[in-house]
């Protein structure tokens, strides 16, 4: 099937737009018999379908067509027959009020991006408003990438990292936005090759999302891309490309198989895989900085490998893929974050086929006791380690058959390697960033190899076998 652009055969468009909405729904929390607010322009897609599929299960549906006060009084906006219990109007979302707590949840679709950053804040306030607690903010827009800062008062399209900044900015009273998932849709992904269209979804929560807003100051952009100078550009983890071609030549790649990249980063072991070997990668991260820097690298791809990427923002473990979903689980030293490991393989196991194969790598303690600056530098980076043996036990207790490398040797050798190669480029580096930040990072890597060579931290590869 050819792709669905605006000139495509008015039925293949219908045939794509359903798809999409299938999608969304499919991906949005189940509501039951509760009151929703759909949102969406004058030129909504499905002329109301998804509306009348929400209401389906929803006790009342409130269809509302935002129509700027400029575009009130112009061309009536055709419509599919609409349920008995979806009650449609025409209005500006930003003249748009309600009572408080009226729906269980509130949907919009395109709607954001053409409000000034004024006009979304006061809008986001008012949808927190709306919701009952608990009830859940459900939205999708065209993402972005802009050199430099964006224009308050622009409708230029935002970054998925701008969308999260300003959910964790929302509060009213002892309420906030907890950001819980961002993801590209994947019917734009394989129909136009477009990975921006991105749907996000926030709850009203009294405890908002810290969390999910530390990791986000942890890893910042500027972070990121400081690894990356370390590392070399896509890769944040241990030998960069070089360990990653070494390692994905155990795992018996084949094209068309699904791989789960947990802790994908800024995409650089997907990018990896689906390049060399024809995969299809679904990569998750909870960092949402790391998530907008994939999206935006895989703008850059050819349209084929674009078509075997999707990107999705979240906490591993609120997430269920369902039973039997991935061919090859891979991770890469992010599981040394999540303190329950158990709950977080038990899914994974679940989650592979029969006969799949897990593959990870990850910090570990080594059998030296912990001295005070590496365990308040564990402390610092939000890390929950463990010894080899340890972390093996638990992979063993989900279910899995496997075999434990401790890569120790290794570890010592390539820290060294990727140490040498940075210090040369001090003069480049601190010009784009500071001789401070240089030498920071540069303190890091000599405490980390000091820590290997006295045997208090170690990095292993655990490879499973759902048997």
């Amino acid at each position: 099937m050819s792709s669905p652009e605006p000139g495509a055969a008015p039925e293949e468009r219908c045939e794509f737009l359903e798809e999409v909405i299938e999608e969304v729904l499919a991906w949005r929390p189940y509501v039951r018999g509760g009151r929703i607010l759909y949102l969406g322009p004058g030129w909504i897609c499905g002329r109301g379908r998804e509306p009348s599929r929400l209401a389906q299960d929803a006790d009342h549906v409130t269809f509302v067509l935002h129509m700027p006060s400029a575009a009130k009084g112009g061309a009536s906006v055709p419509l599919e027959r609409l349920a008995d219990n979806v009650t449609c109007k025409c209005a500006d979302v930003n003249e748009l009020s309600f009572p408080p707590s009226s729906f269980e949840m509130v949907v919009g679709a395109w709607v954001l991006s053409g409000l000034s950053d004024l006009q979304a804040n006061d809008f986001l306030h008012r949808v927190l408003d709306w919701l009952v607690p608990e009830g859940h903010f459900v939205f999708r827009e065209a993402c972005g990438f802009h050199e430099g800062p964006r224009p308050s008062n622009s409708t230029l399209p935002r970054s998925a990292v701008s969308y999260c900044q300003m959910l964790h900015s929302v509060n009213a009273g002892s309420s906030a936005f907890a950001v819980l998932r961002a993801k590209s849709l994947m019917s734009y992904i394989i129909h136009e090759g477009d990975p921006v269209k991105m749907c996000f979804l926030a709850r009203r929560s009294q405890e908002g999302s810290a969390a999910q807003h530390a990791v986000d100051i942890r890893y910042s952009e500027a972070f990121i891309l400081k690894l990356e100078w370390l590392l070399g550009h896509t890769w944040v983890s241990t030998g960069g490309e070089s360990t990653t071609r070494e390692f994905c030549r155990q795992l018996g790649l084949r094209p068309g198989q699904r791989v789960l990249d947990v802790g994908c980063g800024s995409g650089g072991s997907a990018f990896f895989m689906s390049r060399l070997y024809g995969v299809h990668v679904h990569g998750v991260d909870i960092s949402s900085n790391m998530i907008d820097l994939a999206v935006q690298r895989q703008t850059h791809l050819r349209r084929a490998q674009r078509k075997r990427l999707q990107f999705e923002m979240r906490d591993i473990l609120d997430a269920d893929y369902g039973d039997c979903s991935f061919d090859v689980i891979y991770s890469r030293n992010s599981v040394l974050h999540i303190t329950n490991k158990e709950e977080l393989f038990a899914k994974l196991y679940r989650w592979l086929k029969p006969s799949g194969t897990l593959f990870v790598t990850d910090y570990c303690l080594g059998p030296a006791p912990t001295s005070r600056p590496f365990a308040d530098y564990m402390a610092k980076s939000s890390m929950s380690l463990v010894t080899v043996r340890d972390y093996g036990r638990v992979v063993t207790r989900a279910g899995f058959s496997l075999i434990a490398r401790d890569l120790g040797n290794e570890f010592d050798r390539i820290q060294q390697n990727e140490l040498d190669a940075f210090i040369p480029t001090q003069e480049a580096f601190a010009q784009e960033y500071s001789q401070e930040e240089f030498e920071g990072m540069v303190t890091v890597a000599t405490n980390k190899l000091t820590w290997i060579r006295t045997r208090q931290l170690t990095w292993a590869s655990f490879v499973g076998r759902k048997l």
